[in-house]
């Protein structure tokens, strides 16, 4: 049974998240005085392959394998993933998010499935060492040519230090927004706004936005306006995430109940975009 509820929003778009986990469904308390995440676009599986339809199964496995010792390392709370494949024929058959929770530490997922058909079955995911609480996958309105894309939602109890009479109930999202057009995106800030409004707590967003924050009508600074979010530096350099032009697709947004402490591009290849990590503390003033 879910523990924050939605109302409102566009019934067509609703699915239940694919939710799993090692440890059963009993509901952990994070202590730890800061929450640590990572955001990373898998890119099915090819790393910094062309396309995935040219790599055979055991390949794929050993990319997945790569990027799941770069997860491991990062230690994290929870993991936000894009282009995350359920068992698809472009890209070796087999569930990548259960391959991922099989081979790493984080033995419990949530996985939002987007885009669908004979080739393909993918969207986003969370992932994480402890059980998620009221999961739920939200995908856009098709935006035909391109891929239909989405978010996925989860939530874990967290209690910095044990200092606070009741624990926070922390929501999670990752999210990919439409590559090609700023009209779609604008879209589907619309749709993100319009669910995401109506959960009350801290969030953390991350993934893919396929924007940076520089042009004056960013969508993603439309997007951080309209739900009252915060991104790390904005206009600082260093942290670009995506091709050789060094552009910054890939964000963490959070809540103004939180604060960052570190926040750090990966180096490593193990996809066609870098990871994204931060460690987010409370913000005493809050």
């Amino acid at each position: 049974m879910p523990v924050f509820a939605i109302t409102g929003y566009l019934s067509w778009s609703a699915a239940s998240a694919l939710a799993g986990c090692e440890h059963g469904n009993e509901i952990a308390v994070l202590d730890s005085e800061f929450l640590r995440v990572v955001t990373l676009n898998m890119a099915h599986g090819r790393k910094d392959a062309r396309n995935q339809m040219l790599l055979n199964e055991e390949t794929i496995r050993n990319n997945l394998r790569q990027l799941g010792g770069l997860l491991d390392r990062a230690d994290a709370d929870v993991i936000a993933l894009q282009e995350a494949d359920a068992a698809s024929a472009w890209s070796g058959k087999f569930n990548h998010v259960d391959f991922l929770s099989e081979t790493t530490i984080y033995k419990c997922s949530s996985h939002g499935v987007h885009a669908s058909n004979r080739m393909y079955d993918f969207g986003t995911a969370l992932m994480s060492k402890h059980p998620f609480q009221g999961s739920f996958a939200h995908s856009f309105k098709p935006s035909k040519p391109t891929t239909t894309k989405g978010f996925t939602v989860a939530a874990l109890d967290w209690n910095p230090g044990n200092d606070l009479p009741e624990p926070l109930r922390v929501k999670f999202i990752s999210i990919h927004l439409d590559f090609s057009r700023r009209s779609v995106r604008r879209s589907q800030i619309d749709e993100v706004v319009s669910v995401l409004s109506k959960i009350d707590g801290p969030m953390i967003l991350m993934g893919d936005f396929n924007t940076d924050w520089q042009s004056e009508d960013s969508s993603l600074k439309y997007l951080a306006e309209h739900l009252g979010l915060s991104v790390f530096e904005p206009h600082a350099d260093g942290f670009s995430t995506y091709g050789d032009k060094g552009a910054r697709l890939d964000w963490i947004l959070i809540s103004p109940a939180l604060e960052f402490r570190t926040y750090a591009v990966y180096p490593d290849v193990v996809s066609d975009h870098y990871a994204v990590a931060a460690e987010l503390v409370l913000d005493d003033k809050s």
